[in-house]
C-alpha cells in the first residue's frame, strides 16, 4: 500500500480524541481540535481513542492510518478519491481527496 504523503505530512503526530459515525460519514476528532471526515463504505469501525498518527497509506479504497505503537486502521472508502476531507480547528478546509 502506498503512502499518502499529503495526508501524512498533515495529519502527523495528530493523536485522535473521538470518532462519531453518522453511516457512511466517518469523523475522527484530533487533540488539536481538527477533524477528518471520511465516506466510508458503511462498514462499522471501532477506534480507540488516544492513538497518535504516525503515516497514511492508500490504495483502491482502503485508507489506512498507522498509529506510532505500530497499529494500524483500514478504513474502506466508498470510492477511491473524493472521500477524506480534514479540517483545522476553526473549520478551514486543509485537505481534500
Amino acid at each position: 500500500m502506498a503512502r499518502n504523503q499529503k495526508l501524512t505530512r498533515l495529519i502527523l503526530g495528530r493523536t485522535i480524541t473521538g470518532t462519531s459515525t453518522v453511516d457512511p460519514v466517518l469523523t475522527v476528532q484530533f487533540s488539536d481540535g481538527s477533524q477528518m471526515t471520511v465516506q466510508t463504505d458503511g462498514t462499522a469501525l471501532t477506534i480507540a481513542d488516544g492513538g497518535t498518527v504516525s503515516a497514511v497509506r492508500q490504495a483502491d479504497t482502503t485508507l489506512q492510518l498507522v498509529f506510532e505503537d505500530g497499529s494500524t486502521l483500514d478504513i474502506a472508502t466508498a470510492e477511491e478519491t473524493s472521500c477524506v476531507m480534514v479540517r483545522d480547528r476553526n473549520h478551514v478546509m486543509e485537505y481534500s481527496d
